[in-house]
C-alpha cells in the first residue's frame, strides 16, 4: 500500500487515503488480522475506484483506495 494525505485534521476522519494494487487481498488481510474494517469493498462502478475504510485502534478512519 502507498500512502497519500489529503489534509489531515483531529477526530474519526484523518484524511489518509492509502492506495493499494490489490485492494480485494487488502481488505481480507486486514479483516484476518482482527482490524476493524468495512464489512465490503465498496464498488461503484467507473470511474470510482474500489475502495473501503478502516479503523485504528483509537478509531480514526483511513480509505483504502486501488490504483486504477
Amino acid at each position: 500500500m502507498g500512502a497519500a494525505v489529503h489534509g489531515c485534521q483531529a477526530g474519526p476522519w484523518t484524511g489518509i487515503i492509502l492506495t493499494s494494487e490489490d485492494i480485494d487481498a487488502d481488505h481480507a488481510t486486514l479483516r484476518s488480522r482482527g482490524v476493524d474494517t468495512d464489512p465490503e469493498v465498496q464498488r461503484w462502478g467507473a470511474p470510482v475506484p474500489p475502495m473501503f475504510s478502516f479503523r485504528d485502534g483509537d478509531g480514526n478512519a483511513l480509505m483504502v483506495v486501488e490504483n486504477g
